[in-house]
């Protein structure tokens, strides 16, 4: 007899009743979503292996949020430090109007200069490893979060230099370590392109480059 062995995502959707959603800056129905990796056998799932993701959800915008922190959704602030990262490792960090239009055109939050900065100091350290915070924070995030840091990433990167490999393998990574594929990468870099880059300008030395 043959056995079919395999894994399998199960998700499950929770009513957690209506809370403030700080994006759609209403009072909306929420739920909370959990993904799980299965072991199965004929597709029947037997032993969970472990768990994918848990996040609670804005039923009217998508958005994800942490458990508990409804402050803002669960990528923004994530998006802010890759934001800051990489104009950091381009040395143009004095560019803070860039990082703020870069972070309310993707998240629609703002980005306060006396954050930035902080951040501009917490980075310069060195001790933090942004790879492995997108993996720690990537059950909170959902596809739509998990889009919206790939496109800061590219942005980011495109503003401050013309792409070279190793730009794009370091998207790439941070795709991969938010547990997405390279075709989840380039749709979210399509998707940039095709909002002419949200309109935000190219730095000097970046189109000097070209």
């Amino acid at each position: 007899m043959i056995f079919l062995f395999g894994e399998r995502i199960r998700a499950r959707a929770n009513p957690i009743g209506d809370k403030r959603c700080a994006l759609c800056e209403t009072e909306t129905s929420f739920t909370e979503q959990m993904e799980s990796l299965w072991f199965t056998c004929f597709s029947l799932p037997l032993v969970k292996i472990e768990d994918k993701a848990c996040f609670w959800r804005c039923e009217k915008c998508l958005s994800a949020y942490r458990r508990n922190h409804l402050d803002k959704p669960s990528q923004v602030n994530l998006a802010k430090q890759i934001i800051a990262y990489l104009l950091l490792g381009y040395s143009h960090n004095n560019h803070y109007l860039e990082a703020r239009e870069i972070c309310m055109n993707i998240t629609g939050f703002d980005f306060p200069e006396d954050e930035y900065r902080s951040l501009i100091v917490a980075l310069g350290s060195g001790q933090q490893d942004l790879v492995e915070t997108l993996r720690q924070a990537s059950p909170e995030l959902n596809a739509i979060g998990k889009q919206q840091i790939i496109e800061a990433a590219f942005l980011t990167t495109y503003i401050c230099c013309d792409l070279q490999y190793e730009d794009r393998l370091r998207i790439n990574l941070m795709g991969n370590a938010m547990d997405v594929g390279l075709e989840f990468v380039e749709y979210a870099i399509r998707q940039t392109r095709k909002t002419n880059y949200y309109g935000v300008r190219r730095l000097a030395k970046a189109e000097a480059a070209i």
